[in-house]
């Protein structure tokens, strides 16, 4: 008996919402059939007709790239041979010299940044791209320098960093 009670609530529940409902639907309607539809095109036609609108929506857009963000992008993911013809008259003249100076591993990398930090390379500011350099920041590579000591020598840098301390922090009074 259980099993045909629990089994039979859905049409109990049907039963009920049919009765609660009667008013209303007596009152104010029971709603109007939806209106038929006839489609006009072909299901093969779809494709071609979002295609052509496509395609037309693409060539109407003009692109306004003031900061020169993805002029630098275009810039860096481009063949060799296609940078010498591409337009970077967008990119402020430090960074177009910069640019056009910069090795694959440097334009592959800056290629990758996200767009804030190509608008921080632009504008001259730490970037935090690994391997790029800063627009504006020449720091001189020199070629032969040798460190004044042996890289060995750690123990004589600790003492002499001790005794070049300032005296107040050596000794604690009080």
């Amino acid at each position: 008996m259980g099993k045909d009670f629990w089994s039979s609530l859905p049409t109990i529940g049907k039963v009920a919402d049919d009765l609660i409902s009667w008013p209303f639907r007596v009152l104010f309607g029971g709603g109007t059939p939806l209106p038929h539809y006839e489609p006009t095109m072909a299901r093969a036609d779809v494709g071609e007709v979002m295609k052509k609108a496509r395609e037309k929506a693409a060539a109407s857009v003009h692109v306004f790239d003031p900061s020169g963000i993805e002029t630098v992008r275009k810039f860096c993911k481009s063949r060799k041979d296609d940078r010498a013809d591409m337009d970077i008259s967008a990119v402020p003249a430090e960074a177009r010299a910069l640019l056009l100076s910069m090795s694959d591993d440097e334009l592959h990398a800056l290629g990758k940044a996200s767009p804030g930090q190509v608008k921080k390379f632009l504008d001259g500011k730490r970037h935090q791209i690994d391997g790029v350099p800063v627009v504006g920041v020449h720091s001189p590579v020199p070629a032969n320098d040798r460190s004044p000591r042996p890289s060995f020598d750690h123990r004589r840098w600790r003492d002499e960093a001790v005794l070049r301390r300032a005296i107040e922090n050596r000794f604690k009074l009080g």
